[in-house]
């Protein structure tokens, strides 16, 4: 019998399979380092936002190696060069050590990503805890045309727990400048991170701005803190001592003291203390517009240019002898400055707005919002109104009825009609018309048609319209008769009259028509359906605000003789003046001059204020109600309310008076120096009688 062979139930593995085997193990061997290399720097990219390239990835026994890596922002801004990482990891706790790192900052590349989102980079390497150590770490600033700043980041050691989206962390650092050393200490946790140092070198950073035309050449900051992360925005606060700036006209602001504060795209100070080229200079305030980067520490923005071009007007006056400036909200400056002239000593305020600003408007108030009252001060009707800038307004019959005698409109609505002498109209686009208006009207009714004459003045003359705006009542006047009027369709200007009275009594004003003794012609009957049409002459388009005043002083940049100039005979007398003003670039300026304090201000004449307007850059401009009435108002920084910034005459008291012209701004309150509670009480308000 033939024998058979059993067969086995083991698996008979086929000739090339140890070939395979073979071959995966030498190919796992050599792919091992481009898969791990490929593997860490998509992950580290994930994690960080940044570009990341990794040269090589190695290993020490337990160590991971890391070759030649380089991190980089998607904009530039920050790049880290890092030769060897050695990244050792036990378990539980980490340690990394960074040999000869290069970190380069290019500021004029800075939009705000800089920061590496840590915690989640570390996750990515399964890290709980760590310990970073620096071997040899630079610094390297640059940006723009400069290539280096002298500068190195020293002694660098970070100690923390990363395991969350948040790193809780302790770090210590020496900056090295000039052969000074600047230690700076910092922690984080999820409450947000600060950095602090006793001081830091101003210099360093003006350095950065190259051949700027305006830059920082000395100074420290001392107890510099800088706060970001957690619910907060980022804020640096510091204190600057012997500051020195230099201009772009060769001048220099030096020995400059005081609190600074940096936060989100906006700077401001408290109160900043200086020498201008020999002037003695202060600064307060808050500047908004230095957005994501550090390229306004070369290029500058648009309310800086507009603060340095306020300082260098004032630093050019003649006779000089201190300023400070002021921003008062976006685009709204202010400076106050003293004069040593001809005559004694002239001091001078000054509020600079930019009427392209959206956020500024211009705009009237009137005293307890009634054309007859017992007046009001101009600081109480802004406070009342949440201005932040203004002065007083018309010429009014003081002490009585406190009317203004010129035109006021206030939000696009007629309060009162014109005379004949100068005004000012404002247009919804910031745009200003100086000159002389009229009341152009007519009243229509089945008995004929009238002109009207006047608005909201009493007693009337001819036809004379009434609003509620008139006051409390309407007092009694022998031979005037009211109409009240009520609106059909007020767009038409269609009315139907309620009722007709005498005025021989007080009469409630209501909106409606009163006839004068010089009008001839038989009056409307209650029932009567009218219509009613009046407006300035010559119109301005867009018109939002009007005020009267006068004289125009200056026209097509030049003096002007204004030959229905009120108070005629106070042209060459020295005394308190102000005025509103436009420039070539369409700025407005309220100028204001007190006078009758011989120990502090003479005053001015209208010629010598005209020659100041002029040097400040006007091309027109027109007076206000001067004397003790002159007041600017203005909200200064920390303040809530606006408060007298100039000295009135009156005993350093503030008149009541009829009117003011107004600056709103709808911007967010400041927030680096903002309001204190109750900083700014409310000015007392007199009752009208």
């Amino acid at each position: 019998m033939r024998s058979r062979r059993l067969k086995s139930s083991a698996p008979r593995w086929p000739r090339y399979a140890v070939a395979v085997l073979a071959i995966a193990a030498v190919a796992g061997f050599v792919l091992r380092e481009p898969i791990e290399r490929a593997w860490l720097t998509h992950d580290l990219a994930s994690a960080s936002g940044y570009d990341v390239a990794i040269g090589r990835v190695g290993h020490d026994g337990g160590t991971l190696v890391l070759d030649n890596v380089r991190l980089a922002t998607p904009a530039g801004s920050f790049v880290a060069t890092l030769p060897r990482v050695a990244f050792a990891h036990d378990g539980a706790r980490a340690g990394v050590t960074l040999d000869a790192p290069s970190l380069t900052f290019s500021l004029d590349r800075w939009r705000g990503g800089a920061g590496v989102r840590l915690g989640r980079a570390l996750r990515a390497l399964h890290v709980d805890a760590m310990h970073v150590a620096v071997r040899d770490g630079t610094v390297d600033l640059s940006a723009g045309s400069v290539p280096h700043v002298a500068g190195s980041l020293q002694n660098v050691t970070l100690d923390g727990d990363f395991a969350g989206a948040s790193a809780d962390y302790t770090a210590g650092a020496v900056l090295v400048s000039g052969g000074t050393s600047y230690p700076i200490s910092a922690h984080g946790d999820a409450a947000g991170s600060v950095w602090t140092a006793k001081a830091l070198p101003l210099a360093m950073l003006g350095a950065l701005a190259g051949d700027a035309t305006n830059r920082l050449t000395a100074g420290t900051l001392r107890d510099a803190t800088l706060r970001f992360g957690g619910p907060a925005a980022p804020r640096f606060e510091a204190h600057a001592e012997g500051a020195a700036l230099l201009l772009d006209d060769g001048r220099k602001i030096e020995s400059v003291h005081g609190p600074l504060s940096f936060g989100a795209g906006m700077l401001g100070s408290r109160g900043l203390t200086g020498d201008y080229a020999g002037i003695p200079f202060g600064f307060a305030g808050e500047v908004r517009d230095l957005g994501p980067s550090f390229a306004w520490l070369w290029t500058g923005t648009p309310e800086l240019h507009g603060i340095a071009q306020l300082a260098k007007t004032v630093r050019a006056e003649p006779g000089l002898q201190s300023m400070r400036v002021e921003t008062i909200a976006p685009s709204l400056d202010y400076a106050e400055y003293a004069l040593k002239g001809e005559h004694g000593p002239v001091a001078v305020s000054v509020l600079s707005a930019d009427p392209r600003e959206p956020s500024l408007r211009f705009d009237t108030a009137i005293a307890e919002d009634r054309v007859m009252s017992g007046g009001e001060r101009t600081s109480a009707m802004g406070v009342r109104t949440h201005a932040v800038g203004g002065v007083n307004g018309d010429y009014f019959d003081i002490g009585r009825t406190y009317q203004p005698q010129g035109v006021l409109m206030r939000h696009g609505e007629l309060l009162r009609g014109p005379t004949d002498r100068a005004a000012l109209v404002l247009d919804r686009n910031g745009g200003v018309t100086f000159g002389e208006f009229t009341l152009s009207g007519s009243l229509t009714t089945p008995r004929g048609k009238f002109p009207v004459t006047q608005l909201n003045a009493w007693p009337a003359g001819e036809v004379t319209v009434i609003t509620p705006h008139f006051g409390k009542t309407l007092p009694p006047a022998d031979g005037v008769t009211y109409a009240e009027l009520r609106p059909l369709d007020a767009r038409a200007g269609t009315y139907r009259v309620e009722r007709v009275v005498k005025a021989d009594a007080p009469i409630p004003p209501h909106f409606g028509v009163a006839f004068g003794p010089l009008l001839k012609g038989p009056l409307p009957h209650p029932g009567d359906r009218v219509v009613l049409h009046y407006g300035l002459e010559p119109a301005v388009p867009g018109a939002v605000a009007a005020i009267g005043g006068g004289p125009i002083l200056i026209k097509d940049g030049a003096w002007y003789e204004d030959p229905h100039a009120p108070a005629a005979a106070e042209r060459d007398v020295r005394w308190p003046v102000i005025a509103l003003a436009r420039k070539p670039d369409h700025t407005l300026m309220l100028v204001a001059v007190d006078g009758r304090h011989p120990e502090r201000s003479i005053g001015m004449t209208r010629p010598e204020f005209g020659d100041l307007l002029l040097r400040l850059g006007a091309m027109d401009a027109m007076a206000l109600d001067s004397g003790g009435s002159v007041t600017l108002v203005a909200r200064a920084p920390g303040d809530a309310n606006v408060t007298v910034r100039n000295h009135p005459s009156d005993d350093s008291l503030e008149r009541w008076v009829s009117d003011a012209l107004f600056i709103y701004s709808s911007a967010p309150p400041p927030t680096l120096v903002a309001p204190v509670a109750a900083s700014t009480p409310i000015p007392e308000a007199r009752p009208s009688p």
